[in-house]
């Protein structure tokens, strides 16, 4: 029996179920998703009827690039997995029943995530959701459950198709008139708009924990309730598109660029990961009434350490990425861990309960891939816990000012080296998708120089129109 086979006879019971409570519902339609390898939501909308029984899903979906290919105009890029001695041939999916949900502002269409399998039945390799999977089973082998939550950074601004259009996104309006911090002010339009989020994402079964305007100019804030990693991945993606979805319904136009304002201006979009662990009592394992941190917490945190900068490519995946990187905007530059420290890479939080206590990862920007960064997290975690080595010196003070700490590389191709290197990163992700991600962001880098060979750039322009 093939692994599509056994997971399809496993859940078209509850499948099954399901769609007969939603068609009496009204719901006729399901969109289906599949997270590429970018960390967006590929989807088709096809009838309701026959997803027990499975679908097809184009395999070319894991070659595309961020924007599509946008400004540089290449479609795809190569794959072992995918190219043309596969033909391009489409994959087995099976519905994941735990992530069908009817959409309550479209009350006749539904959307469920798929698994994806090769044609003969075995898991295909550049499913991003499985490395989350095997996770969640090393889990239980442990006797451990995780919650993670995803507080991620966006900008709002009003949409404007002529300037979208022409590329001149920098000139959109920004969506609040000032830069009120933690406020709820910034736009009279602000408090419906979040509040018809937060009723979106109780529908799907996702929920919010706060929303928060940030320190830029149409920079705001949301944080999902802890979920675990597989769910927390899944509601992190599905936010993320129905937000985008809701903005545009609304006039506006969201990103989630790591850096949209200028270089020394503002804050920047980043995704902090809150990470807690517990025992099969249910007690939190990183809690110790005498420490700020109890052992197999610290051990967790040697881990998170250890594996920082062999990770740092899922964490910061593009060009733009590192025009987040300055610890002036809380964005950690270094290998460090600190309590309450937030401009450390690894945050130990104990308020407002110290029972709840758990670590804050603060490297992401939210331009990242959140199946990807969360696999990498909990299996370095994990990996420290087994390990059973203490971490360096708790950060106090500033860190920039501390010339023993290591520091995070400061270049895609800097982080694209030692991710390629790292025998972790191949276990935790599998070693057919730890290549092929590594070669999405290497062919980052191709479009990039392929541009800049291509256009006069506005600085040559300022620079040399007149001056020379």
């Amino acid at each position: 029996m093939t692994q599509f086979s056994q997971m399809q006879s496993a859940s078209k019971y509850a499948l099954a179920k399901q769609i007969g409570q939603l068609k009496q519902r009204g719901v006729h339609s399901v969109i289906t998703q599949v997270p590429d390898m970018n960390g967006l939501l590929r989807c088709r909308l096809q009838p309701l009827d026959g997803l027990e029984k499975g679908c097809s899903t184009n395999s070319s979906l894991y070659l595309i690039p961020h924007g599509d290919g946008q400004p540089a105009g290449e479609l795809i890029y190569e794959s072992p997995h995918v190219w043309y001695h596969t033909g391009f041939g489409n994959l087995h999916s099976l519905a994941d029943s735990n992530t069908l949900f009817q959409l309550g502002w479209r009350p006749g269409i539904s959307e469920v995530l798929l698994n994806c399998f090769n044609r003969d039945g075995t898991r295909f390799v550049l499913d991003v959701r499985r490395p989350l999977e095997m996770l969640e089973e090393r889990l239980a082998e442990m006797q451990l459950t995780m919650k993670v939550g995803l507080e991620f950074e966006l900008g709002i601004f009003h949409f404007d198709r002529a300037l979208v259009e022409a590329g001149e996104h920098h000139k959109l309006k920004p969506f609040g008139h000032s830069l009120q911090y933690d406020s709820v002010n910034r736009d009279p339009d602000y408090m419906d708009l979040m509040d018809a989020f937060r009723e979106r994402m109780e529908g799907l079964g996702i929920g919010v924990s706060s929303m928060e305007s940030e320190i830029g100019w149409g920079m705001y804030e949301v944080a999902l309730e802890p979920a675990t990693p597989l769910q927390a991945a899944d509601n992190a993606v599905r936010a993320r598109h129905h937000l985008k979805e809701l903005c545009r319904e609304r006039g506006l136009i969201a990103t989630f660029m790591a850096r949209y304002q200028p270089m020394g201006q503002d804050s920047a979009n980043g995704t902090h990961v809150h990470v807690s662990l517990y025992d099969e009592m249910g007690h939190n394992v990183f809690y110790d009434k005498d420490a700020a941190l109890s052992e197999q917490g610290r051990y967790f945190v040697a881990g998170l350490l250890a594996q920082m900068k062999a990770s740092h490519l899922a964490f910061r995946p593009t060009i733009n990425s590192y025009r987040r990187l300055s610890r002036f905007t809380g964005c950690p530059e270094e290998v460090c861990w600190g309590e309450e420290h937030r401009v450390s890479a690894v945050r130990v939080i104990s308020s407002p309960d110290p029972q709840a206590i758990r670590l804050e990862h603060r490297c992401s920007g939210a331009d990242t891939h959140p199946y990807i960064i969360l696999a990498l997290i909990g299996a370095a975690g994990l990996d420290g816990l087994q390990q059973r080595e203490e971490p360096p010196a708790m950060l106090i003070g500033d860190p920039g000012k501390d010339e023993d700490l290591e520091k995070l590389p400061r270049s895609l191709e800097e982080s694209l080296e030692l991710f390629r290197d790292s025998e972790f990163v191949q276990q935790a992700l599998g070693v057919a998708l730890a290549d092929q991600y590594a070669r999405s962001r290497e062919n980052e880098l191709k479009a990039f120089r392929a541009w800049i060979e291509k256009d006069i750039t506005s600085f040559e322009f300022l620079r040399y129109f007149e001056g020379v």
